[in-house]
């Protein structure tokens, strides 16, 4: 679901009006990085990330 160009992830990040968080896990999704590694950089629970994610995917469906 991540696999995006950088011309896309731009789009989505402008139509989808991601705030910074939800753009840096992005990110770090497209980077390939793990769940765990994400909610260690951000210093959060994985299971937050997971609902984060969530969160990004409605967002990103939404504009497809």
């Amino acid at each position: 679901m991540f696999d995006f160009t950088k011309a896309e992830y731009e789009y989505i990040k402008e139509k989808a009006m991601l705030n910074e968080e939800l753009s840096q896990i992005l990110e770090m999704k497209i980077k390939g990085y793990s769940i765990t590694k994400i909610a260690l950089e951000l210093h959060t629970s994985e299971s937050t990330i997971n609902r984060r994610i969530q969160k990004l995917k409605k967002k990103i469906m939404r504009i497809i």
